[in-house]
């Protein structure tokens, strides 16, 4: 039997090196997003810890101006959330745009995948009848030799 030779092997390969590329361009996306989620999860839990010192203060008695430097301080953590939360928006689009690339790159992967399997299986038939038809012919000079 022959071996099988794939004609779109070249393409195949390249499409892969391609597909991993949008893998790696993805996971660095999602990365992203975890990390801007951490950063704003640690600013949120400090702008409670700011608020529950200032509260307990209230409580204690404060002067005017360190409530307003706390008051400063609040606003300050409002903001900066404010603008973390809106940069994770921006990281969300490129990450919901990688997502559509490696499902086009996955797509492109596998239907060449398709057609190296059905091309296998043309092959696998056409060897197999290339046999049976030696199988017949040997058997017929076989037959005839008798004769």
């Amino acid at each position: 039997m022959a071996k099988f030779k794939f004609s779109l092997k070249s393409v195949e390969k390249y499409r892969n090196i391609a597909l991993d590329e949008v893998k790696a361009k993805y996971a660095k996306a999602v990365s992203d997003i975890n990390k801007q989620n951490d950063i704003i999860v640690k600013l949120k839990q400090e702008l409670s810890n700011v608020n529950q010192e200032l509260n307990d203060k209230n409580r204690q008695g404060i002067t005017i101006l360190e409530h307003q430097g706390y008051k400063v301080y609040i606003k300050i953590l409002e903001n900066n959330i404010k603008n973390e939360e809106e940069k994770l928006i921006g990281l969300q689009k490129i990450e919901q745009r990688r997502r559509k690339e490696l499902i086009a790159a996955k797509t492109d992967v596998m239907s060449i995948e398709k057609i190296r399997e059905k091309r296998f299986e043309e092959y696998v038939k056409e060897e197999t009848k290339k046999e049976e038809l030696g199988i017949e012919e040997f058997v017929s000079n076989q037959l005839s030799s008798r004769k």
